[in-house]
């Protein structure tokens, strides 16, 4: 028998990083940078944790080539304190 809250977490993270990935398919970079986050911190160590970790630093390096070297900075101390 699955544990129901088991299924309920995978799910809600789940949700979470199709929410992240559609905030960044239109382009709103710092709404998806929020979710990706959330899951990181809520969900350490899933497989969604990881794929939220590596967007996140795909978007930092999408800022640092468009010369946001700031905002590139700031994503990847965010990551950093998140998982730690």
């Amino acid at each position: 028998m699955v544990n129901a809250s088991t299924d309920n977490n995978t799910s809600t993270h789940g949700l979470l990083l199709r929410m992240g990935n559609a905030w960044l398919e239109q382009g709103e970079l710092r709404q998806a940078i929020g979710v990706f986050l959330k899951v990181v911190e809520e969900y350490p160590g899933s497989d969604e944790s990881n794929v939220a970790k590596s967007a996140l630093l795909t978007i930092a390096q999408r800022y640092e080539k468009e010369g946001q070297l700031r905002l590139s900075l700031d994503i990847l101390e965010r990551l950093d304190n998140a998982t730690n």
